[in-house]
């Protein structure tokens, strides 16, 4: 394959073409198709694809030969989710053309003898490429998004390394490119076996994110079969749901940070499952050794929940959302920043839909009260900086210190 560019032509060998050939519809299959990984997460594996054309191709001819292909997989893909947004297209096929170029460029320099390389160079010029992908990939993402967003750019930076969590997800891809590119440099006609069994891969990744999406909506069940126990509180985890997402976005946690609190909060109560009705439905005052019993209930959730993964990463929010600011809450009497903060947020979802809802002892309080109690008990009880959140989100202002004090 030769290439005319700026008055000079670039050629690639007849097996550096093969490659890139079998190379490309593994690349639009990648974007299109993306692999499931758990509830609304899917992640593209493009990148490997892209990172084994940066390793067999010389930079300006991986970037010709990405340029076209990257565009119709972003094409397809627009078409396929039926929202083609041309500017996406453009900047995605412009970002993977400069990080292929980078990435093939790095390695160019460190080794130019290629993967062939007997002194160790090779491997490092592959670790150096890898990373400078990477790297562009990730500017690019963050200098767009911090452009759209305002946001100061300290403040943006640890907010975007803090949602990196799909970095493990990322390496595992180079290091698929890395295979891709080692076949491809012994025979290329190899590479087109590796798209033999990407479909099995993927219903069976398919199959995996459905058992689990499954398990998600039975435990969530629960939960309201649990709520549907007590006619006072039916509905009262979804509403503690909906509030504790107001709350994190208010404090401006990252998205995947704030499903996870999120979807705690849900379940939060599905520990009552193990409550006596004598207990839990009773309209009087509780014994010691009843409210001893119900207190039972934030262990049990935990317990519960830390067999299924969709939920093992809440199980500490369920485990401690009854714990006090001031340590005077249980299970484990935990103070201040000690408890997680998930819990602290759902804390203070908790305690607003408790007192405005309806119960069987009492009839639900007003705005107002709930205003001046959650003020009254936050730096005691509740987290203060959660609390502040959910008054900035209520548009309620914040008492004056006098007003505290008196």
């Amino acid at each position: 394959m030769a290439v005319v560019l700026f008055g000079s032509e670039l050629r690639a060998t007849g097996g550096e073409a093969v490659a890139a050939a079998f190379l490309a519809p593994l690349l639009v299959a990648g974007r299109v198709f993306p692999v499931p990984l758990a509830h609304r997460r899917r992640m593209v594996t493009d990148t490997a694809p892209l990172f084994a054309v940066a390793l067999v191709l010389p930079p300006w001819i991986a970037a010709v030969t990405i340029l076209p292909t990257i565009g119709v997989a972003e094409f397809l893909s627009g078409k396929r989710q039926g929202q083609l947004d041309w500017r996406q297209v453009a900047f995605n096929s412009s970002q993977a053309v400069l990080g292929v170029l980078a990435s093939s460029g790095v390695f160019q320099v460190r080794a130019p003898e290629g993967l062939g390389g007997q002194d160790g160079r090779a491997l490092l010029a592959v670790t150096a490429a890898a990373l400078t992908m990477l790297v562009v990939n990730d500017l690019l993402v963050f200098a767009v998004v911090w452009a759209q967003v305002g946001l100061r750019l300290g403040r943006m930076a640890a907010d975007f390394l803090r949602g990196r969590s799909d970095l493990p997800y990322d390496l595992a891809l180079y290091g698929a490119g890395l295979v891709a590119a080692l076949i491809g440099t012994v025979n290329p006609w190899l590479v087109a076996l590796l798209g033999v069994p990407l479909p099995v891969l993927y219903r069976a990744m398919q199959a995996r994110v459905a058992l689990r999406e499954q398990t998600r909506e039975a435990v969530i069940a629960l939960a309201d079969t649990v709520d549907d126990r007590d006619p006072y509180t039916f509905g009262h985890c979804k509403r503690v749901a909906e509030l504790t997402e107001k709350i994190c976005l208010q404090l401006g946690l990252p998205r995947d940070q704030t499903d996870e609190i999120v979807l705690a909060a849900r379940v939060h109560d599905v520990g009552k499952i193990g409550i006596r009705d004598a207990v839990l439905l009773k309209p009087d005052r509780l014994t010691d050794e009843e409210f001893a019993h119900i207190k039972e209930h934030p262990e049990i959730g935990a317990r519960l929940t830390a067999r299924f993964p969709e939920f093992a990463k809440g199980t500490r929010y369920i485990r401690h959302h009854h714990e006090k600011w001031d340590g005077s809450g249980y299970p484990m009497g935990l103070r201040g920043k000690d408890i997680p903060l998930g819990a602290r947020v759902i804390a203070v979802a908790d305690t607003y839909d408790a007192i405005t809802s309806t119960r069987v002892y009492r009839e639900g309080l007003t705005e107002d009260f709930a205003r001046a109690e959650m003020a009254r008990v936050a730096g005691r009880q509740l987290d203060p900086d959660a609390t502040r959140a959910w008054f900035a989100v209520q548009s309620w202002e914040w008492p004056s210190a006098s007003a505290e004090a008196a």
